[in-house]
């Protein structure tokens, strides 16, 4: 992978052989309860990955709500179907014709769905690889100048890119930032507070946006409270609200760019004219093109399997969402549905088809933000069972996040018998803490999710408890 991703997995690695860990599991059983998940409500189930047959199940088929977890779901869905193959394109089409180097007409920028484009997750690549390639493919067709605008397609599907089911307090910031049929950049920007917070400035350029300084520098805390408003002002702005710390001299808070395809469009003629290909119109989005245009230009995604490990591992939304979309690129919207419910019911009706009971699934998203999603363990593990029978090589299982080593694990799990043993997609909202995934042991392969929900306390005593029902169900101890 082109990211910084397999740098880390290496020195995990390094990190267990030194630990030198012999595991041998004994027999699985059911674990003891912890004390301190004895006023919460958790879940359990542990299945065999080759046969299927559920080992330990404690309240496993009942409806959590799963945080990140439900990112197996969209991507697990998407790999049964697809593997890691395939790439998602976004074309470069005029609507014109050229002539003598100059494009009668205008230029179309036409997406469908890729979340990567100028991810900040590519270490290793310039963010703005796309925008320079699309230059550089145009001068290569001798093109010198547009005489029309810049469009990037804003298809009326794209309706609801944020989803309604996430909760508002979310949707200003960038780990919550809508999917669109074109995303840049995360679909995020960067707010630099400078000069202890009494002013700001952000990155990149946002054509049309506007913020509004509402928060409040005070000298009563040590953190930010920093929120940044999803709700139109009436002036057009967007307010920062909350408190910001005085004695802080600068801090970075990213954001949610509200229309990706408008900035993305912008981007692109800013390209355009600083590498000389004049352009004679403006930056702007339609709905459609007016005929099927002629193409310039096709730029491809990393693979898909790509995509999935950097959702795994980095729980990342805006390509959780993504994978959800891929599920149902080809189909069209279902009456009165959005493109994230078409692919839902995409998921559910793929599931039924191969035996299971998808009434232990009420997903509402691809990432898990959404406060109303339900999975039961016993799902996610049979899924991933599913998943692992189909797979002989365990190329998704190993696209997940090692416990004690990589991601979101780096913590969970590190310095027991299990450490870079168990392969596994953590979950956490408030009150809500998860993790479902594969355990290899002896030779064998088990399915695992853990589900905690409405617990009294702090997560990471929580984390604590799940690791002794982990380590206490496969006969392991610390």
């Amino acid at each position: 992978m082109m990211n910084g991703k397999g740098f880390w997995k290496g020195i995990g690695l390094v990190c267990l052989l030194l630990l030198g860990v012999e595991t041998s599991a004994q027999e699985v059983r059911t674990p003891m309860e912890p004390g301190d998940l004895n006023r919460s409500f958790w879940t359990l189930s542990i299945q065999d990955a080759d046969s299927g047959e559920e080992l330990v199940g404690i309240r496993s088929h009942h409806l959590m709500t799963p945080a990140s977890t439900m990112k197996l779901v969209s991507t697990a869905t998407l790999w049964s179907q697809k593997g890691g193959v395939g790439r998602i394109p976004t074309e470069i089409k005029t609507n014109g014709s050229v002539v003598n180097g100059r494009v009668e007409g205008d230029i179309y920028i036409i997406g469908h769905g890729d979340p990567s484009i100028g991810s900040r997750y590519f270490w290793n690549k310039d963010q703005d690889t796309f925008f320079k390639l699309v230059v550089q493919k145009l001068r290569e067709k001798g093109i010198s100048a547009i005489s029309g605008n810049i469009i990037a397609l804003l298809p009326k599907s794209d309706f609801q890119a944020n989803n309604p089911k996430w909760l508002a307090y979310d949707m200003g910031n960038a780990y919550a930032a809508g999917l669109w049929d074109l995303n840049a950049h995360d679909n995020s920007y960067s707010i630099h507070f400078t000069d202890y917070g009494k002013s700001f400035y952000v990155e990149p350029e946002i054509p049309d946006f506007k913020l509004s300084k509402m928060y409040e520098r005070t000298n009563t805390r040590s953190r930010d409270s920093i929120y940044i408003s999803p709700f139109v002002l009436p002036d057009g702005s967007y307010a920062i609200t909350g408190a910001y710390p005085a004695n802080v001299p600068k801090l970075l808070v990213r954001g949610a760019i509200p229309n990706p395809p408008l900035f993305i469009a912008h981007r692109l003629r800013s390209f355009l004219m600083k590498q000389g290909i004049s352009v004679g119109g403006k930056a702007t989005t339609a709905p459609s093109m007016d005929d099927s245009g002629v193409s310039l230009y096709t730029f491809e995604s990393p693979s898909l399997r790509e995509l999935i490990e950097i959702t795994l591992f980095y729980s990342h939304n805006l390509f959780a969402e993504g994978m959800l979309r891929q599920v149902a690129i080809d189909k069209s919207s279902l009456p009165g549905h959005n493109t994230t419910q078409t692919a839902i019911q995409v998921v559910n009706d793929y599931w039924k088809s191969r035996g299971m009971d998808v009434s232990e699934l009420e997903m509402m998203d691809g990432s898990g933000l959404s406060t109303q999603n339900r999975v039961s363990a016993n799902f996610l593990t049979t899924m991933l069972g599913k998943v692992h029978r189909a797979d002989k090589g365990n190329g998704y299982m190993y696209l997940l996040p090692r416990a004690g080593i990589d991601g979101t694990l780096t913590i969970f799990l590190k310095n027991t018998p299990l450490q870079g043993k168990a392969y596994l997609k953590s979950g956490t909202l408030r009150n809500v803490v998860c993790y479902a995934g594969y355990v290899q042991l002896d030779g064998k392969t088990y399915t695992v999710a853990l589900m905690v929900n409405n617990f009294y306390g702090s997560a990471s005593t929580i984390r604590k408890a799940m690791e002794q029902v982990l380590l206490d169900s496969f006969g392991l101890k610390y």
